[in-house]
C-alpha cells in the first residue's frame, strides 16, 4: 500500500472517529445507551436459526453421502495404479490414469456444483431470517429508545456485557418466528 492510500485511509478513519465521536456524544446527551447485539449468537441461538442450521447441515451430508462412492472409486483407482503400474504395459499406465483423472475432474465438478447449490439454499433460507432480525433489531431499539445498537462481533474491543441485548432480541426474533408459523397454521 502507497504512501497515498496511506494518507487516504487516515483520512477516513479520522472522519469516522469525528462522527461516531458526535453520534456518542448526541447519545449522551439525550440520555440514550449505546447497546450492543451479538448477530452470530442471536441467529445460532434463535428456533428459526437452529431450523436453518438443520436444513444446512442435512443438505451438506446428503453431498457427502452422495460423493463418498465416487471418492471411494477415484481412491481404489489410484491405489492399484501405484501397486500395478510396475506390471503394467506403458498404454495400460496411461489409460488408467486418464481414467482416474476423468473421475477426479468429474468429482470437482460435482463438488463445486454442490458448493454453489449450498450457498444458494443459504441464501433462501436466511434472507427472511436476517430481514426479520433486521426488523427485530430495529424495533427493540426504538421500543427501548437506545441511541445505537452496534454488532459486537465487528471490531469492537470491549464491551461491557451489561450492555448486549442479545437475548432481548433473540427472544424477540423467537416469539415473532413463532407468530408468523401459528398465521401460517
Amino acid at each position: 500500500m502507497g504512501l497515498k492510500n496511506y494518507a487516504v485511509l487516515s483520512a477516513a478513519l479520522l472522519l469516522a472517529t469525528v462522527c461516531f465521536s458526535g453520534s456518542l456524544a448526541g447519545a449522551a446527551e439525550n440520555n440514550k445507551q449505546i447497546v450492543t447485539v451479538n448477530i452470530q449468537d442471536v441467529l445460532l441461538g434463535s428456533e428459526a436459526g437452529q431450523q436453518v442450521k438443520k436444513v444446512m447441515e442435512g443438505k451438506v451430508l446428503e453431498y457427502q453421502e452422495k460423493f463418498q462412492q465416487e471418492q471411494q472409486e477415484a481412491d481404489a483407482l489410484r491405489a492399484e495404479i501405484e501397486m500395478k503400474s510396475s506390471v503394467w504395459s506403458q498404454e495400460v499406465k496411461e489409460e488408467k490414469e486418464r481414467d482416474y483423472q476423468k473421475l477426479v475432474r468429474n468429482l470437482q465438478l460435482k463438488s463445486e456444483d454442490a458448493q454453489f447449490e449450498l450457498q444458494q439454499l443459504e441464501k433462501q433460507v436466511m434472507g427472511p431470517l436476517l430481514n426479520e432480525l433486521q426488523q427485530v433489531i430495529k424495533e427493540v431499539g426504538e421500543k427501548n429508545g437506545y441511541a445505537m445498537i452496534l454488532d459486537s462481533r465487528a471490531g469492537l474491543l470491549y464491551v461491557d456485557s451489561t450492555l448486549d441485548i442479545s437475548n432481548a432480541v433473540q427472544q424477540e426474533l423467537d416469539l415473532r418466528q413463532k407468530a408468523t408459523q401459528e398465521k401460517s397454521e
